[in-house]
């Protein structure tokens, strides 16, 4: 293979010592990095010193692929050469920027090694050199870093003596299996199981722009180990200032493969298919390359690999791998601040029995107080009663009480413990939630929206008493008849459905994590009356989630979102707030450890590194960060600020966590960005607005936020920042 790719070079390597290897490179921790002599052609193999045979081996011939027009293709570049390349005198990796194959001095020094020579074990590096049709030669550069981690350098060139034009290129890591757990952050989870099929959504067969990814990374997980390829994104802007970056995914060619393409995209195996709204896909070539006769183009990526018991979490190998630097947004709010212009978008929204949903009715929406999931109306009395009690204003104390009164007092449906989730303010009644126009479905009563706003009344109580404040016994008792139905409208698996009819039978016999928030309102219930029965079927309902959702992941945490259906962010966050309250009230380490790997899954969301934006745009001109914001689901590719931020913050506060605390502290700050500093900032009239949603990618509009105001969007910075600055 070194002179040339066909059969002549295996038998030259097998021929001598080492037995059949080309190269090879190691670092001191035990990883290991082969190419070695295969029965179909050369290998890749990475491995550990200390394991018993190769971790993953891969044919040479389809690590690199390349092809020119459109649309783009997988086409394997065929292997020239292999060499291993000493370590520079200055014990630095050599640089792979420039291509072997130029008539100038090789930044890879070194010759193809004779198999008879012994192969070193540390330092250096491995070149794989190949052609592509054409025209396109390239050069793959693999050396250790410091830390362990494996840096891949890839240069392709024009050598064809004249222009290119829509070039494709990248690295391909073929896996071994047909069904490894896949975890893209943010996008692809395991195949997305629980997503409607008759909705668009990201599956296997997908590519997609690096920013597209809180951590831009791909991780497959099988037979106890992992791999996780990470992008080093760079971004490319055009004549007009507008900004592309590679593109990472999954395909099927046939086998499995992990691909870091240049930035073109592919949506369920069809190139060029950007998924650009909810449920909404369009034909949009992008990311294709023109080249002149001699230009190159040079892409990084680090490999990372190791063992992982279950499979399904290796996913959180992702977040132990510190590759991302970043500066924090531009004269970003502290908690102070945010308190304050939170604080006043709330009093805008109090109308004397509660807090409208939406600001006005500048949405086309009726006045309404909406209770759990984008209403929160419940976790706004709260946020009043922390500032009443903390700042001794009764006024607020006082609104707090009568927002909890009016919910308890009018909500009640003819089934004890089922409650009406939405008021019409100017129709004076009361309705449930609708889902749309499926059959089977009509008014319903949502338990993950029904769940959170009981587990706030039940807090909103626990934080009356705790300062002395009288509380209505009714209160405890909603809490005590929600908590009830709960658990015995329960579906066969032992979890909480989604819903519930006006009657009170399950809405559907779907099963999916959207009611873990019922188990908040459980542990609400004993917090309250002390009766640990409350604990103890609290305890046996999370743990039938467990089962279902977290003890390997095969089916993620999904349909929390009422507006969606599929793994979404918020579905994990309630198995989070469960396992940590658990964690206090019983300090069984169990409980800790399923709030780690639920707070890992969750942090898969987080943004780690913030995109360039396009000339003009309203982030670029204000100095947008992504950095430390959430994204919201496999469906919905944008940002938005519900997380449980202040929980994580504590969470972190516990022996060994402090990781968690130091990334709460930097998501509340990053959520300060686009909060109205004053009227007509960000296109809203009252101080403490702030968009629903804000647009990192090519879903929706790039680089803008929105003006969807819910009043959510007011409640969990608000609750958050009153809540770590008062542990601060």
């Amino acid at each position: 293979m070194r002179e040339s790719p066909g059969r002549p070079a295996d038998q030259r390597a097998a021929s001598g010592g080492g037995p059949g290897v080309l190269a090879r490179v190691a670092e001191p921790g035990g990883k290991v990095v082969e190419v070695v002599a295969g029965p179909d052609g050369p290998e890749l193999r990475l491995s550990h010193r200390d394991a018993d045979g190769p971790h993953l081996s891969a044919p040479v011939r389809g690590l690199l692929t390349a092809s020119a027009g459109r649309p783009w293709r997988l086409r394997p570049a065929e292997p020239e050469a292999v060499r291993r390349c000493p370590p520079p005198a200055s014990g630095n990796v050599p640089d792979a920027g420039a291509h072997p194959a130029s008539g100038n001095a090789s930044p890879v020094p070194g010759n193809v090694l004779p198999a008879s020579e012994s192969v070193p074990d540390a330092g250096g590096s491995v070149v794989v050199t190949a052609r592509a049709d054409g025209g396109l030669s390239a050069a793959l550069e693999l050396a250790f870093t410091p830390d362990g981690l494996l840096t891949l350098t890839t240069t392709w060139r024009n050598d064809s003596g004249g222009p290119l034009t829509d070039v494709a290129a990248g690295l391909l890591l073929p896996l071994p299996v047909q069904d490894a757990n896949v975890t893209m952050p943010g996008v692809l989870y395991n195949d997305n199981p629980s997503s409607d099929p008759a909705r668009p959504v990201p599956h296997i067969g997908y590519v997609c722009e690096e920013h597209r990814l809180p951590v831009p990374a791909v991780n497959a997980a099988w037979d106890g180990r992992y791999v996780s390829l990470f992008a080093h994104p760079k971004a490319v802007r055009d004549r007009d200032g507008g900004v592309a970056y590679g593109s990472l995914g999954v395909v099927r060619s046939p086998g499995l493969t992990v691909a870091a393409m240049t930035g073109v995209i592919m949506f369920d195996g069809d190139p060029d298919v950007c998924y650009v709204s909810k449920a909404k896909t369009e034909r949009r070539p992008v990311g294709y390359r023109d080249l002149a006769a001699g230009e190159t183009i040079s892409t990084r990526h680090t490999l990372d690999w190791g063992r992982v018991e279950p499979r399904g979490l290796g996913f959180r190998t992702l977040l132990r791998t510190d590759l991302y630097r970043d500066e924090p947004a531009a004269a970003p709010l502290t908690a102070d601040e945010i308190v304050r212009l939170k604080t006043t978008a709330m009093d805008a929204r109090w109308t004397g029995d509660g807090y409208h949903a939406y600001e006005g009715t500048r949405h086309g929406r009726p006045r309404s107080y909406l209770y759990g999931w984008t209403g929160q109306c419940m976790k706004l009395a709260r946020c009043d009663a922390l500032l009443g009690i903390g700042q001794d204003e009764p006024e607020r104390i006082e609104r707090a009480r009568r927002a909890a009164d009016f919910y308890v007092e009018g909500s009640a449906t003819p089934v004890r413990g089922l409650r009406h989730g939405r008021y019409l303010v100017d129709e004076g009644r009361w309705e449930m939630f609708r889902k749309g126009a499926e059959p089977g479905w009509g008014e319903f009563v949502s338990s993950r929206a029904h769940g959170e706003t009981i587990a706030d009344l039940a807090a909103l109580t626990l934080q009356f008493r705790d300062a002395g404040l009288e509380t209505p016994p009714e209160w405890q008792e909603a809490v005590q008849d929600a908590a009830a139905i709960f658990w015995h409208a329960r579906l066969p698996e032992g979890v909480v459905p989604v819903g519930w009819t006006p009657m009170g039978a399950p809405v559907s016999p779907m099963v999916g994590a959207a009611g873990i928030a019922c188990v908040q309102a459980m542990l609400g219930a004993y917090r309250l009356s002390g009766e640990r029965v409350w604990l103890l079927r609290a305890e046996e309902v999370l743990g039938h989630y467990h089962r279902l959702h977290a003890a390997t992941f095969e089916r993620p945490f999904a349909h929390a979102t009422l507006d969606a259906s599929g793994e979404d962010k918020e579905a994990g966050m309630y198995f989070f707030l469960a396992a940590h309250e658990m964690f206090r009230l019983t300090g069984d380490e169990t409980y800790a450890r399923w709030a780690e790997a639920a707070a890992d899954w969750l942090l898969t969301f987080v943004y780690v590194w913030s995109p360039e934006f396009g000339r003009g745009s309203t982030f670029e001109r204000r100095g947008f960060k992504a950095c430390g914001w959430p994204a919201v689901s496999v469906q919905n590719h944008h940002l938005d600020v519900f997380f449980p931020t202040s929980e994580l913050m504590e969470f972190g506060r516990t022996p060994g966590r402090a990781r968690y605390a130091e990334r709460a502290e930097r998501i509340l700050l990053a959520m300060g960005q686009g909060v109205c500093r004053e009227p007509g900032d960000w296109g809203f009239g009252t101080p403490g607005e702030q968009g629903e949603g804000f647009f990192q990618t090519n879903w929706q509009r790039t680089g803008e936020a929105n003006t969807w105001n819910p009043s959510w969007v007011i409640a969990l910075p608000l609750y958050h920042a009153l809540r770590m600055r008062k542990a601060a």
